[in-house]
């Protein structure tokens, strides 16, 4: 420690291993990282030497933190170095800072956090980062407390006909087929969105929904108004880009999370696709 440098320290009861996995896997990232009244809506990680970390996130009152940075060691479960950068704090946009995180005992985290100059140091204590970084440890410990982890598997859509709603999800949205099985009275067909982790299903004998039933269901996507020109090329009956003003449907884009556009399938299933910032 010296003259440029802030210590923070906290102990958690879970073991080493997971508070190390909680700093360096976006899924648990997301979960504690930031503030209360924060989230991490942006978290790519790239775990290698040199390899690149980039966040974003949103707080009360459309308040925006962008923090970029890149892994100078890597030693789980003991010890992560990384460079941040913070560019919306005036101290720090043009400097980067040292954030070295070690993990000894059971289990006992020193955050250290060096900057270029005592000045910038002082420049961010004044700016209350100690006590958001404390914050977002509280909300680390009650994440480890409930780590087990709730993942939506498929969403069950009622259809008419199989075969057509197949044609419709597979080859026309470009959906890849996961299963395709039939037993008597019964056939299940999965498919899922490419990048998701959730998939749809449908078939015959698989839900008590009637067709149709199904509204409102969102995906995401990274570029709406490039997703709306590919619906359009495969031949989707697709909407124009809307966003919520004022609690109603608005034409054109929004702000973060705020574009959208929406369609249906040959039963009238609505399916709505959100930007995500």
């Amino acid at each position: 420690m010296n003259d440029r440098s802030i210590v923070i320290t906290r102990s958690f009861t879970a073991s080493r291993r997971r508070v190390f996995d909680a700093h360096t896997q976006p899924h648990l990232l997301r979960r504690w990282f930031g503030p209360h009244g924060w989230r991490l809506t942006v978290c790519e990680i790239d775990l290698r030497p040199d390899g690149e970390w980039h966040y974003v996130m949103h707080g009360p009152d459309s308040q925006e933190m962008v923090l970029h940075g890149r892994y100078l060691e890597i030693d789980p479960p003991h010890r992560l170095v990384i460079t941040e950068t913070n560019v919306d704090c005036h101290a720090r946009a043009e400097h980067e800072s040292i954030i070295t995180i070690e993990l000894t005992g059971s289990t006992l985290l020193t955050h250290t956090a060096t900057f270029p100059t005592r000045e910038i140091r002082d420049a961010v204590i004044e700016s209350g980062m100690a006590r958001g970084v404390g914050a977002g440890f509280d909300r680390l410990a009650a994440t480890l407390e409930h780590i087990m982890d709730w993942k939506i598997e498929m969403i069950p859509v009622p259809v008419t006909d199989v075969d057509r709603a197949k044609e419709f999800y597979a080859d026309k949205l470009g959906f890849p087929v996961d299963v395709d099985h039939a037993a008597g009275d019964f056939r299940f067909v999965q498919v899922t969105p490419p990048g998701s982790g959730c998939s749809i299903g449908f078939g015959a004998n698989v839900t008590e929904m009637k067709p149709g039933d199904l509204k409102g269901v969102q995906i995401v996507v990274a570029d709406i108004e490039q997703a709306h020109t590919e619906l359009v090329e495969r031949g989707v009956d697709v909407s124009p880009v809307w966003h919520i003003e004022d609690g109603k449907q608005a034409d054109g884009k929004g702000g973060a999370w705020n574009s959208f556009v929406t369609f249906d399938d040959p039963d009238g299933n609505r399916w709505v696709l959100q930007e995500r910032p």
